[in-house]
């Protein structure tokens, strides 16, 4: 049993899981900062981290539509309303 060769293929197997996960958080966070999330998982996928480091470096665009975090309450219409005078 060689150790040092069990060893390294435990930190390369970490190392590609923490890649992917880094691709995929690069996926999910990229249309909260305005960009392309398809674009960003790609380059998560290529850069790993440093994709990550990019997209929170770069400046902030207005958030894509359709998604963002805003969620509002599916009963607001039931509620009553301020009227202006």
């Amino acid at each position: 049993m060689d150790t040092p060769t069990l060893v390294g293929t435990g930190f390369v197997i970490l190392g590609a899981v923490v890649w992917i996960v880094c691709a995929i958080y690069a996926y999910r966070m990229a249309p909260t900062f305005g960009r392309s999330a398809a674009l960003w998982g790609v380059l998560g996928i290529f850069l790993g981290p440093i994709a990550l480091m990019i997209l929170y470096v770069l400046p902030k665009k207005p958030a894509l539509a359709g998604h963002g975090h805003k969620q509002t309450d599916p009963r607001a219409d039931l509620y009553e309303k301020p009227h202006k005078k």
